[in-house]
């Protein structure tokens, strides 16, 4: 009994170590902007990029701002942050206007603050929004599109969809027979079989108007939900049910361009076009939705579309039409260990981690630490058979000390240290 009552402690006290000690770690050493940001300059008609140095360089070779940057182009060469932001004027058009350098002039066309202002969007995706790998909200807002008012407003109402598209009044928690009649009578009489697979819109009034909600029904068709003058405005759209839609993400910008993204049972991006909603498919090479964030510039003259993991970024610049024009991918400094990550990987075989940052559930996940794992698990069991020989333990409490030393290194070492077997 006192032996399960003593492993009862040792092993919680394992996974409490497994967890907090590479937190404090990460604390003290860790690097916390390890991403580079790459753009494609209009200016050099190249890539160029912005990454946080993990190691101090020799003073002058970097242009500090709060901690040490460096700005670089695809051919090596270094730029101050003043010469790095002129070589992206879209981008830092309030400080081009600042300097005197509004309009500016490229590839013969003049842009002043209000024509780049009017032709610039960005609309992120990450792994952990697509719609089966985050807890949803289940009910949503469908906002009227034509409000009345200078700004949009919150209904009354939410929605949820399954079996049907029902309405809840939000103010008395219950359900609203009227309103969810009436949208169940338009989906139905537009083609949409139930239960609903997938809801997607932007449930915000901080945006510059509203289009609504995106379904997917029960035979992978896609149908876009208005809500206008308070009735209902459905539309079956010709996006092919076979292209399996995963998810989409609503992005509503003045621009008129696209509805926003969606992403189809092949892994690949797609815009929808406000041109009858018609897919262009993004040139993404190597992408893939489940672990690459991803992020598209658009400005007066390209869009830029980069996604990265955790070691490598890669960027393909486009036209207007959205056919490549040129590509780049860079190993990111976050990619190698630092000398301190090196040594505390040696001295830990793994850590555990509580959450996916590719995903928005829980997750109780092991991450080992390849094979330094394997020094700290030699350096335990070296100390733990030198301890027990100069102690002359032995006993089943032995064997099983050392089987958990065996599994989980320098974790398992300190935890039997810190509460050794009662002697007999």
């Amino acid at each position: 009994m006192m032996l399960l009552a003593r492993y009862a402690l040792i092993i919680p006290a394992i996974i409490v170590m497994a967890f907090y000690a590479p937190m404090l770690f990460d604390v003290a050493f860790g690097e916390r902007v390890q991403k580079t940001h790459i753009f494609y300059s209009p200016v050099l008609k190249k890539f160029i990029w912005l990454d946080k140095l993990i190691s101090p360089e020799e003073e002058g070779l970097e242009d500090v701002h709060h901690a040490q940057f460096v700005q670089m182009d695809q051919d090596g060469k270094r730029y101050t942050r003043q010469e790095f932001e002129k070589l992206l004027p879209f981008i830092y058009y309030r400080n081009m206007e600042i300097w005197g350098l509004l309009p500016l002039e490229l590839e013969g066309k003049t842009f002043d603050k209000n024509t780049i202002k009017a032709n610039r969007q960005v609309i992120e995706f990450k792994p952990r929004q697509i719609d089966d790998r985050a807890l949803k909200d289940e009910v949503y807002p469908l906002i009227e599109s034509v409000p009345g008012s200078a700004r949009l407003i919150f209904p009354e109402d939410r929605f949820r969809l399954g079996r049907e598209f029902e309405f809840i009044n939000a103010d008395y928690n219950r359900r609203d027979e009227k309103v969810t009649q009436v949208f169940n009578d338009a989906l139905k009489e537009a083609g949409f079989q139930f239960p609903g697979r997938l809801a997607a819109g932007k449930s915000t009034i901080l945006k510059p108007f509203d289009e609504g909600v995106f379904l997917v029904d029960a035979d992978g068709n896609v149908f876009h939900v208005k809500r206008v003058n308070g009735k209902p405005r459905v539309i079956k759209t010709p996006i092919d049910p076979a292209l399996n839609v995963r998810s989409i993400k609503v992005n509503e910008n003045r621009r008129k361009e696209f509805y926003g993204l969606a992403l189809t049972g092949d892994k690949r991006l797609h815009l929808i076009s406000y041109d009858n909603y018609r897919l262009i498919p993004l040139p993404l090479e190597s992408y893939d939705p489940e672990t690459m964030d991803f992020k598209l510039i658009i400005n007066p003259l390209y869009r830029t579309a980069t996604y990265s993991d955790d070691e490598t970024i890669r960027a393909v610049v486009m036209d207007s039409q959205y056919r490549p024009l040129d590509k780049y991918q860079h190993t990111m400094p976050g990619a190698s260990l630092t000398m301190a990550q090196s040594i505390f990987n040696s001295l830990t075989p793994f850590r555990l981690n509580l959450e996916d940052p590719t995903q928005g559930y829980f997750s109780l996940e092991i991450d080992w630490h390849g094979w330094r794992s394997w020094i700290s698990i030699a350096i335990g069991l070296a100390i733990f058979v030198f301890l027990a020989y100069r102690r002359r333990s032995k006993g089943p409490a032995l064997v099983m000390d050392g089987i958990l030393v065996a599994l989980t290194g320098l974790y398992g070492l300190v935890a039997v240290s810190i509460l050794p077997p009662q002697k007999e």
